[in-house]
C-alpha cells in the first residue's frame, strides 16, 4: 500500500463508519452526553492525535450524542513503574496520579493504551510480563470501584525497521534511546497478547492497534520509531471507531 493509497483507505474507514451498523463483534459503547477519558503515554497525549480525531469525528458525524473524550495521556508514563537506566529521572508511573485524574470530571467510559514505554524497551522476562499484567488489572479494579467501563487498546508498535534508532555515544544499556532489538517481536507482541486475553467486568471492548500499525508501519512512522505521525494516528482513529461499530 503506497502513502496515496492508504490515506484514502484511511478516509474512507474513518467516513463510512457511520454506516456500520454493530454485529457480534462491534459494540458500540457510547450513549449521549457521555465523558471519556484516555488514559495513555505520549502517543495518547499527541495534542493532535487520535484523542482529538476521535473528538473530531464524532463532533461530525454524531452530534446529537454530545461526547467528550478527555486526554490524560503524560508522556514516558508506564503501569509497570520501570525506568531504564539512561532515562533522565523516573518515568511517571500512572497509579501515582491516578485518583487525582478521576476527581477531575465524572468518566463513564475509559480508554487505556500502555505498553510501548512499559518494558523500558529492554528484553523480555516473565517477571516483566507479570508486572505489566498487573498493571493492566489494577486500571480495571480501580476503574469497575467508580463503575466507569473500559475500552483496552494494545500498545503500538515499534519500527526499527523504518526510522533508525538514535543513535547516541557509549550507550551501555538498553533504553529509548538503544531499544533491544527484538522488542518488537518478543516484549511488545507478548503485551498485545497479555491485553487481548484480559478478561474483567469492566471491559466493554478491546481493540488491537497494534496490528494495523504495524502492517502499514511504512506509511505510519517517519521521525521516529516510537510515536505514529498523523497518518498513524488516523490509522488508530478509524481502527476504534470501526471496531466500537459507529
Amino acid at each position: 500500500m503506497n502513502r496515496r493509497q492508504f490515506i484514502e483507505h484511511s478516509f474512507l474507514a474513518m467516513a463510512g463508519t457511520t454506516l456500520i451498523g454493530c454485529t457480534e463483534d462491534k459494540k458500540a459503547p457510547f450513549s449521549k452526553n457521555q465523558i471519556i477519558g484516555c488514559f495513555g503515554d505520549s502517543i495518547t497525549a499527541s495534542k493532535d492525535g487520535y484523542v482529538k480525531m476521535l473528538q473530531d469525528s464524532f463532533n461530525n458525524s454524531n452530534p446529537e450524542l454530545n461526547l467528550e473524550f478527555i486526554n490524560y495521556g503524560r508522556s514516558s508514563e508506564t503501569v509497570t513503574g520501570l525506568t531504564e537506566k539512561v532515562h533522565p529521572g523516573p518515568r511517571p508511573f500512572l497509579f501515582d496520579r491516578l485518583e487525582s485524574e478521576l476527581k477531575k470530571a465524572p468518566l463513564d467510559i475509559a480508554f487505556f493504551c500502555y505498553g510501548i514505554n512499559c518494558g523500558i524497551y529492554g528484553p523480555p522476562s516473565d517477571e516483566l510480563f507479570s508486572t505489566y499484567k498487573k498493571g493492566v488489572i489494577r486500571f480495571l479494579d480501580r476503574m469497575k470501584k467508580v463503575d466507569i467501563s473500559v475500552i483496552l487498546l494494545t500498545p503500538p508498535p515499534i519500527a526499527l525497521d523504518v526510522v533508525s534508532k538514535i543513535q547516541t555515544n557509549a550507550i551501555e544499556d538498553y533504553g529509548y534511546l538503544n531499544p533491544y532489538p527484538e522488542y518488537e517481536t518478543e516484549v511488545l507482541k507478548e503485551f498485545e497478547n497479555i491485553v487481548l486475553s484480559t478478561n474483567h467486568t469492566s471491559i466493554i471492548n478491546k481493540i488491537d492497534i497494534h496490528t494495523p500499525l504495524f502492517n502499514n508501519r511504512f506509511e505510519c512512522y517517519d521521525s521516529d520509531p516510537i510515536h505514529p505521525n498523523t497518518n498513524g494516528h488516523q490509522l488508530i482513529t478509524s481502527t476504534i471507531i470501526e471496531k466500537i461499530g459507529f
